[in-house]
């Protein structure tokens, strides 16, 4: 993006507010006299709001960017983006915290959120690849017990297939009731009669009973992510109270000092000592007159 149009700035910039998904409403016209309160709000959230593999990376990284002033988080920034997006901004801090240079705050803006929807793909198919992976590797229960059907065991320990088995063993002739054979081979014994394995709870389904440790722990990182960037919302939450407390406090002393006190705008304040010096001009003059 280059300087000198305005105009393809704001489009940028609002196309980029489309691809975050950007909630709040934007006064473009405070965007363009460089006020840099109109570009913060849009920079912390799309660290903090727009992805939460973002924010787990900001966790990852310890990076915390609430309840800092001005300066603290635009510093936290330029490191995030240096150290991490391997991006250098254009403006240096002090110069985007000052008033003026819109077309380069609006590029760098622009650069931050390609920054960050790009990130956010990349870890996105980063996790699908290894969900992926880990349901390709993870045998089901039905596949185990037909394994376990096909293996026979005799009364010796040895296991044996059972087509092996059954070409092993004679066929076994009619005989009355009176004859017994010492020298018939004994039945195949099926495991899953010795050890009959235990049912799935009724309604169940078999595949959910097969959890991976890793998909555990993995559930179990991304809770705790959750909970750090529920804190943060809420340290956020806090200082904006204390704000508002402080606020408050404020009032409580303007009014006080205000009590018993008549407030007149300036413009009227100088029509009336304007009208009085003309009355005491007109009286002056006639009081001449007289003598």
């Amino acid at each position: 993006m280059t300087t000198g149009d305005l105009k393809g700035s704001l489009r940028k910039i609002e196309q980029g507010l489309r691809m975050l998904n950007y909630p709040r409403d934007v006064d473009y016209t405070v965007l363009v006299k460089g006020d840099p309160a109109a570009f913060l709000p849009i920079i912390s959230y799309s660290f903090t709001s727009f992805s939460t593999y973002i924010a787990e990376l900001l966790v990852k990284c310890d990076v915390e960017l609430t309840a800092k002033s001005d300066l603290r988080f635009i510093e936290a920034i330029y490191k995030l983006l240096r150290d991490q997006f391997h991006y250098k901004p254009i403006l240096t801090k002090e110069q985007f915290l000052q008033f003026g240079f819109a077309e380069r705050k609006m590029q760098i803006v622009c650069d931050i959120i390609n920054c960050v929807v790009k990130k956010h793909k990349e870890l996105s198919n980063l996790n699908k690849v290894k969900s992926q992976t880990r349901k390709k590797f993870r045998p089901s229960k039905r596949e185990i017990w037909s394994n376990c059907g096909n293996v026979l065991v005799d009364l010796s320990g040895s296991t044996l297939n059972s087509k092996q088995h059954a070409q092993k063993v004679p066929l076994v002739k009619r005989h009355s009731g009176d004859e017994v054979r010492d020298d018939l081979p004994l039945a195949p014994i099926n495991p899953t009669l010795l050890n009959p394995p235990s049912l799935p709870a009724e309604g169940g389904n078999e595949e959910d009973l097969y959890l991976d440790d890793d998909v555990v722990e993995e559930q179990v990182v991304e809770d705790n992510s959750q909970m750090e960037f529920l804190r943060s919302q809420l340290a956020d939450c806090q200082e904006k109270l204390h704000k508002l407390d402080w606020m408050e406090d404020k009032l409580r002393v303007l009014e006080e000092r205000l009590k018993g006190k008549v407030i007149i705008d300036e413009k009227d304040w100088n029509n009336l000592l304007s009208r009085v010096l003309l009355l005491e001009t007109e009286l002056l003059l006639q009081s001449k007159k007289v003598y």
